[in-house]
């Protein structure tokens, strides 16, 4: 597919798809952002560090995203006011394409994630309490199948994925929304490392 097409066609996916919806019941609902931006010729996603010292998953890779408030009415919202609150990106400047599949995390999250074209390059005015480091990745990066560990969970073996790039490591519940993010834009064109 020319990288032209990419975000016509998966608006157009995400739009015709049935998304895998899952009732929160004790889970807590999170919405994040899945920002895709066009650097060059190429489309990249882009994700955030947490700064090390943080109590809830220092250090990791992940996209911009957080617990659903009240006052942000749908998960939807809660990623777009997320991504302002971690980055600086106004609504305006967002445009939602579509849902991903909803994931229950191993931690007790039930994540909605939504692809979101942004404009590149972008002032962002990073909260420097909530992250470290803006990484941007090429999609073409991730059309390769993520690797796979094994936790056990109640007794089960339960898959981990993670994609092991050359600078980084995007892995856990990030890795599965980019896995969902590359199976339904190019179904059948992912390989094996």
């Amino acid at each position: 597919m020319p990288a032209n097409d990419l975000e016509t066609t998966l608006a157009k996916v995400l739009t015709d798809r049935e998304k895998r919806s899952i009732e929160p019941g004790k889970l807590v609902r999170a919405g994040v952002l899945v920002p895709l931006l066009k650097r060059t010729d190429d489309y990249c996603l882009l994700f955030t560090r947490r700064p090390k010292e943080l109590k809830n998953h220092p250090g990791q890779i992940s996209f911009p995203g957080g617990l659903f408030e009240e006052k942000d009415l749908t998960l939807e919202r809660t990623a777009i006011r997320e991504a302002w609150e971690e980055l600086g990106i106004y609504e305006k400047d967002i445009q939602i394409l579509g849902p991903l599949d909803d994931y229950p995390s191993t931690t007790g999250y039930l994540i909605s994630p939504f692809v979101g074209k942004i404009p590149y390059p972008y002032d962002f005015k990073i909260n420097r309490r909530e992250i470290s480091e803006v990484i941007i990745i090429r999609i073409e990066e991730f059309k390769r199948l993520p690797r796979t560990g094994y936790v056990v969970r109640e007794g089960e073996p339960y898959p981990v994925y993670y994609y092991d790039l050359q600078n980084h490591v995007v892995w856990g519940a990030t890795a599965r929304i980019v896995k969902n993010l590359i199976e339904t834009l190019f179904p059948n064109q992912t390989s094996r490392v």
